[in-house]
């Protein structure tokens, strides 16, 4: 059985000459929604007043104030377009993902086009991101547990409905489901061995903060950097997980008795 140290090695020894197309591939993905693994949403509100009395805005100059609401705004309002993208084209745009890091595990050359070679089955990518997008929401009704859950669970979804054609996006699900017993763990822990790296790829943002609380104009620059470490850690996180799906499906008997049923 490998371990998330193994899962690691190879990822980076299948990337080997290929990182720089890895990074673009994953830089569009992201931007589509189609990241399997390696999408990163996280949010935060900032309070205006606090118990102490203390606001945020009393770190930033007023005249770098302007520039930084400009910035959030249009990143805001991009983040709404994508939102919309991913919504529509984000399922199929996982089964051509699925298909690049395949190819990149596989050995076999891994070309920026299978991003969008899969965007004639463009119902089955829309039917798979709904039906696993409802699903885990249902489940974290419950609570959040639940939906983290079933997440792990739902995540070899695009490998196997790329690979198995012939399944509808729920019998994808169900296959997913059951590959993913026993292994929910060891995908946690595969994807949680990353957050070093993601932390690193957030430092040249925290630092671009800092330094405009001094006046220092330097927070495009460095959210370009963090933008890049991105891509390629997104690149890194894909080509371990689809190397995570090649050992666990190796490992279970071909035959497929699909599983009809809607409540997953």
């Amino acid at each position: 059985m490998k371990y998330a140290s193994d899962f690691r090695t190879i990822a980076r020894n299948a990337l080997r000459g290929k990182w720089l197309i890895a990074a673009l591939t994953a830089f569009v993905a992201s931007l589509i929604g189609a990241l399997i693994l390696g999408g990163r949403s996280g949010g935060a509100t900032i309070e205006n007043e606090s118990n102490s009395g203390f606001s945020f805005q009393d770190l930033i100059p007023a005249h770098l104030l302007p520039v930084l609401l400009l910035v959030f705004g249009l990143l805001a309002a991009l983040a709404s377009v994508g939102a919309v993208v991913a919504f529509l084209i984000g399922g199929v745009g996982k089964l051509g993902y699925a298909k690049f890091n395949l190819n990149v595990v596989d050995r076999r050359e891994a070309r920026f086009e299978d991003l969008f070679s899969q965007f004639n089955r463009f119902g089955d990518g829309f039917l798979m991101n709904f039906l696993a997008g409802l699903y885990i929401f249902l489940w974290s009704l419950l609570f959040i547990i639940p939906g983290i859950i079933k997440f792990f669970s739902y995540a070899m979804t695009p490998y196997i409905l790329y690979e198995h054609p012939e399944y509808t996006p729920n019998q994808a699900i169900t296959r997913s489901r059951e590959l993913m017993n026993g292994n929910k763990f060891r995908l946690f822990c595969l994807s949680f061995s990353f957050i070093g790296w993601s932390l690193l790829c957030m430092l040249p943002t925290m630092v671009a903060l800092i330094a405009a609380a001094f006046g220092a104009i330097v927070f495009l620059p460095l959210m370009l950097v963090t933008i890049v470490g991105e891509c390629f850690l997104s690149a890194y996180i894909e080509a371990a997980g689809a190397a995570f799906y090649r050992e666990i499906s190796q490992t279970e008997a071909p035959a497929f008795e699909a599983d009809y049923t809607v409540i997953q």
